[in-house]
């Protein structure tokens, strides 16, 4: 029988062709030949998005040495402008200070015949105020040596008035306090008024003016600069957005034509050719397309025929997959009806339906009644395993001692040890006192293990052990002293319905393969090592706690890692982070909670995440800060913390345990946690 032709029409116009886009056109314009000439540069796109961008470069340092330019401008402006405020300001200071000693020296004169002389140290005012002027003076003619010959001619007035000031002093000193308000109405004060209106005023009044000249010469530099830039800046702007137009619809041009090449290929139609003037990448690209092309027409018959092939081996699969579960169905139903019935009789039995019982009758149909429901309970492994293949294994976690059912299981199994003359012992090494575990699928998992261990071994012993590692989680070993297993055979022992063993032993196949699943579905694992010829050792590693898991929540096993969902906290002020987290992890055993900067601590205390997913820069409280905060905390330091931020890697804190940049992908993600999570599972 032959298949359906898989071709289909090819479309009429496909995506990305030019001729079919009239908005194209108008968009190019003039343009276009820039465009062309852009594609037809003979050199690599490396070297094409190298020179835009060392072009665009070169704008932005032209852009920056104008601005510097600007700004020396303006800044020699203002040093100008501040030179002219300080000569104008110091001016002022001295002019006060002559008047100030006229004013001082009046004080004095006038207080000579009033009672008890002079009130104050106007001598000594007069001293300070000359210092001052002094002082000022020496400043002006350091910082403005241009008006050298104006502060020399300063400096002979102020002695003038110095030795007019000091001729009253000696006078006043002597008692001869007329003389002296004569010397300094005739020499001391017009001396005074030589400094204050012949020089220091004119002075005064031409720094002013400058000061408004050099602002006036500010206000129209910065016009004048302003309208520079703006105009280079907007240059810079457009000779930019042409060169980033013409190399962009460069390569997006000839990529269109190769995606409606594509489409009409896809389509079926192989006798599509792709024509582009690209001398790059892509030119190549497209002569590889049409060579593709060529061959895939060569080869479509061969296609068909394979497709026929593929088609009747996949119904094939399907008609032996369905007869598997017919036959599941029908052998644990058939096993299931004869076994309730044994069970339903022992039971009516030991409650003394068809009379009473002696001790030894009761314990003997004790065990007998236990053997069947663990007998019962292999049956059920059969609808096990087409439940975990289905994805809809329910486990049922209830609180208890795992040593009482680790013992009650070495105790059933007692009678077949004795009978094979083998010491099976059991050990409690520091066990947990009670777990949150599915109980009935613990006992199954033991069954299996303690079982197959008695099994294979002929002689010496069989010892079950159990503690706490780290006194986090459960974790029992089955030591036997069998005769091993090759390392070859490692993982094909837990494939179901595969037995490596070649003897006479007899079995499903089944148990240990669902006894992992059950581990795994459990959030733990069943791993082993073994030593030909000296025995096996097989642990079963499993957590404290677990939660229900509804029907629709279990994942169905698809290789090594955990089937049960891991906990991952975001700490991310971008809302967005946490549901895209989730999406990017459907289908994986991850779930994504959130909590915030400010209660990190308290949020993870509550949740104890499997991995934290945090990020660096948020603007209440820092990443670090928490990242410091959860290390530093006994019941959270052991929890994985991977920085997720646009941070680079080598200013990540020593204390993160993974990072990875945004824009964050799935396949870095679900490597990191595998690598930071040992119950991570990469999908």
């Amino acid at each position: 029988m032959q298949p359906p032709d898989t071709r289909r029409p090819a479309p009429s116009s496909a995506p990305g062709d030019t001729s079919a886009d009239p908005q194209l056109p108008r968009l190019l314009g003039w343009l276009r030949p820039v465009v062309d000439a852009t594609a037809r540069v003979n050199s690599s796109i490396h070297r094409k998005l190298l020179f835009g961008f060392l072009a665009v470069s070169l704008l932005l340092v032209g852009m920056g040495a104008l601005s510097l330019v600007v700004i020396g401008r303006m800044d020699q402006r203002m040093d100008d402008f501040n030179a002219h405020q300080v000569k104008a300001s110091s001016a002022q200071q001295m002019l006060y200070d002559v008047t100030s000693q006229s004013h001082f020296r009046a004080m004095q004169l006038l207080q000579v015949n009033q009672p008890g002389g002079p009130t104050a140290d106007w001598l000594q005012k007069i001293a300070d105020a000359k210092a001052d002027f002094v002082t000022l003076l020496d400043d002006l003619e350091a910082t403005d040596p241009a008006n050298a010959d104006f502060y020399q001619q300063v400096r002979a007035a102020n002695d003038t008035y110095a030795q007019s000031s000091a001729r009253v002093t000696k006078l006043f000193d002597s008692g001869r306090y007329q003389a002296a308000e004569a010397v300094h109405l005739a020499r001391e004060h017009p001396n005074s008024h030589v400094l204050e209106d012949e020089l220091l005023h004119p002075f005064i009044d031409t720094a002013n003016q400058q000061m408004v000249e050099v602002r006036s010469a500010f206000q129209s530099d910065r016009s004048f600069l302003t309208r520079i830039v703006i105009v280079i800046s907007l240059l810079s702007v457009f000779v930019a957005l042409i060169l980033g137009f013409a190399l962009a619809w460069a390569f997006i041009l000839p990529v269109r034509k190769m995606q409606g090449a594509l489409a009409h290929v896809t389509a079926g139609d192989f006798d599509q050719r792709v024509d582009v003037p690209n001398r790059d990448e892509l030119g190549k690209l497209a002569d590889d397309l049409n060579t593709t092309s060529a061959q895939l027409a060569a080869l479509f018959e061969s296609e068909r025929t394979l497709s026929a092939r593929l088609t009747e081996t996949n119904a094939s699969l399907a008609r032996a997959s369905e007869a598997k579960s017919r036959f599941l169905a029908s052998v644990s139903h058939e096993l299931r009806t004869p076994m309730n019935a044994i069970l339903g009789f022992t039971d009516a039995v030991l409650a003394g339906v068809d009379g009473p019982l002696n001790d030894a009758q009761k314990e003997s149909l004790g065990w007998v009644q236990r053997g069947g429901r663990d007998l019962l309970g292999l049956i059920n492994e059969i609808l096990d395993l087409s439940r975990i293949e289905a994805g809809k294994l329910v486990l049922e976690p209830q609180a208890f001692a795992p040593a009482e059912l680790i013992e009650s299981v070495v105790t059933q199994h007692r009678s077949l040890a004795s009978q094979k003359g083998l010491d099976l012992l059991w050990r409690d090494s520091g066990a947990p006192d009670e777990v949150t575990l599915d109980r009935q699928r613990l006992r199954q998992i033991l069954v299996n293990l303690v079982g197959n261990a008695l099994k294979f071994t002929a002689a010496g012993e069989v010892v079950v052990e159990a503690d706490q590692p780290g006194n986090n989680g459960l974790h029992i070993a089955v030591r036997d002293t069998g005769p091993g297993i090759d390392p070859s055979d490692y993982e094909a022992i837990f494939e179901e319905f595969r037995r490596v063993d070649d003897g006479a032993e007899s079995g499903t196949g089944l148990g240990l393969a669902i006894s992992r699943r059950l581990a795994r579905a459990m959030g733990g694992d069943i791993a082993l090592e073994s030593v030909i010829g000296e025995g096996t050792v097989f642990h079963l590693t499993l957590p404290l706690e677990i939660q229900a898991v509804p029907k629709d929540r279990v994942p169905a096993d698809d290789g090594p890692g955990s089937d049960a969902e891991h906990l991952l906290v975001s700490i991310d002020d971008d809302p967005s982070v946490a549901p895209l987290l989730q999406k990017m992890l459907a289908g994986t055993p991850y779930r994504v909670a959130t909590a915030s900067a400010e209660t990190a601590l308290s949020d993870i205390r509550r949740l104890r995440p499997a991995a934290v997913l945090l990020d660096l820069l948020m603007p209440d409280r820092a990443g670090g800060d928490v990242l410091q905060e959860i290390k530093n905390d006994p019941e959270t330091r052991g929890i994985p913390v991977i920085v997720v931020s646009v941070v680079d890697v080598a200013e990540m804190p020593d204390l993160a345990d993974g990072h990875l940049a945004k824009p964050i992908s799935k396949d870095p993600l679900l490597d990191m946690l595998a690598a930071h999570f040992p119950g991570g599972k990469r999908t």
